[in-house]
C-alpha cells in the first residue's frame, strides 16, 4: 500500500474545510498552510499538521514558497506521494480508490503542462507574465496592461522570457522522488525561484517548469486529476446545478474545484454523502 499524505493551502470557509480533513485524515497524513492574513485558526491534531507561516497572495510567488514549505515539511517522513490541493477541493474518489490509483500508477508524476513555446499567442501571453512587473491587485487594477508593459520594458527593469519555461496548474500529484529532486533543485538554484518575483501566477510556471527540464519529463502525465470549470481565468464555484457533469464525468478526476460553502453547501452535502455510499 502506498504511503500518501495530502499538502493542503488554506485560507477560509473553516466548517468546509474541517470536513475534507475529517474525510482525509481517516487514511492520509496532512499538512496544511493557512495563510498568515487569514482569521482562519484550527490547531495543529491527530495526523493534521497546521502552519501559519507565510502572507500568501493570488498568483503571486509566496504560493510557491507556501507550497516549498509544505513539501519540506512532509519529504521528512519520506512518502510515496504527496497530492497538493486547495481547502476548497472535493475528492471524487473514495480514499480507498484514491490508495489504489497511486498504487497502479507508481512512478507516473500527475501534473498538468504545457511549453510555452507551443504557439505564438501562447508566449506572447506568457512571456507578458514572466516580464511585466506585478506588485499587487491595485497596481493590476490602476495601471492598464500597456502601461505596465511600458514600465517593465525601462532599461532598469527590463526582463527576458527565460528558456524552456512550462505552465500549467499550480495542483500535482507527485512521487518522493519527484518532490525530492524539486526540493534540491529549489536549494542548488535559489536565483531560479528569485526569477519568479513579481511574476504574476509564479505558481503555474515553477513546478512544471523544474520538471519538464529533468529526467522525469518521462514520466509526466499532463493531468493533474481534477474536475474544473473554468470562468476565464479563474475556477468557477461548482452549484448543485453542476452536479450531474462532476457526476457523469468520464476523464481522470479524482478531485474537483472549486467549492464555496457560503455560496452552494449543497453541492458539497451531496458529493460526501456520494463518497459515504460508495
Amino acid at each position: 500500500m502506498s504511503k500518501i499524505c495530502f499538502l493542503i493551502l488554506a485560507h477560509k470557509n473553516e466548517n468546509q474545510l474541517m470536513r475534507l480533513i475529517n474525510h482525509l485524515k481517516k487514511d492520509f497524513d496532512i499538512y496544511m498552510h493557512i495563510d498568515k492574513r487569514s482569521r482562519l485558526y484550527i490547531k495543529t491534531f491527530d495526523n493534521v499538521r497546521v502552519y501559519k507561516k507565510i502572507k500568501t497572495y493570488h498568483g503571486d510567488v509566496s504560493l510557491v514558497k507556501a507550497a516549498l514549505f509544505l513539501i519540506e515539511k512532509s519529504y521528512k517522513n519520506n512518502y510515496d506521494r504527496y497530492i497538493f490541493i486547495s481547502g476548497q477541493d472535493i475528492p471524487l474518489k473514495t480514499n480507498r480508490d484514491i490508495i489504489n490509483f497511486f498504487d497502479i500508477n507508481k512512478d507516473k508524476e500527475f501534473i498538468s503542462y504545457e511549453n510555452i513555446k507551443n504557439n505564438d499567442g501562447i508566449y506572447n501571453e506568457m512571456s507578458f507574465r514572466l516580464n511585466t512587473y506585478n506588485f499587487g491587485k491595485l497596481y493590476r487594477l490602476f495601471l492598464h496592461k500597456n502601461i505596465r508593459k511600458f514600465l517593465s520594458d525601462l532599461p532598469i527593469f527590463k526582463r527576458s522570457t527565460p528558456e524552456n519555461i512550462y505552465y500549467g496548474s499550480q495542483w500535482w500529484n507527485l512521487t518522493n522522488n519527484a518532490v525530492k529532486y524539486i526540493l534540491d533543485y529549489a536549494d542548488k538554484n535559489p536565483k531560479f525561484l528569485k526569477r519568479f518575483n513579481y511574476t504574476w501566477g509564479s505558481d503555474e510556471f515553477f513546478f512544471q517548469s523544474i520538471l519538464l527540464n529533468s529526467q522525469f519529463k518521462d514520466n509526466c502525465i499532463n493531468d493533474n486529476l481534477r474536475y474544473i470549470i473554468w470562468d476565464g481565468g479563474a475556477p468557477f464555484n461548482l452549484k448543485m446545478k453542476d452536479y450531474d457533469g462532476i457526476n457523469n464525468y468520464t476523464g481522470g478526476g479524482i478531485f474537483a474545484r472549486k467549492f464555496d460553502e457560503n455560496i452552494d453547501n449543497d453541492i458539497i452535502d451531496k458529493l460526501y454523502g456520494d463518497l459515504e455510499n460508495k
